[in-house]
């Protein structure tokens, strides 16, 4: 395990729900997910955050 995946709550979470149901994943085919959703999920995140503030005003 490198030190960046154990930086990130959302990553042990993430493992721990995998073992849990007893799979296994690769770092590679964690890596190659993360690559392919978070650059798409920021964008995403931070236009529902500022539709939220232009909404609410606050």
């Amino acid at each position: 395990m490198v030190l960046a995946e154990s930086l990130s709550l959302a990553t042990l979470l993430w493992r721990r729900i995998v073992h849990h149901h007893e799979h296994d994943v690769a770092l590679r085919e964690f890596t190659v997910l993360g690559l392919l959703t978070v650059p798409a999920a920021l964008p995403l995140a931070t236009v529902a955050l500022w539709v939220s503030l232009r909404l609410t005003g606050t």
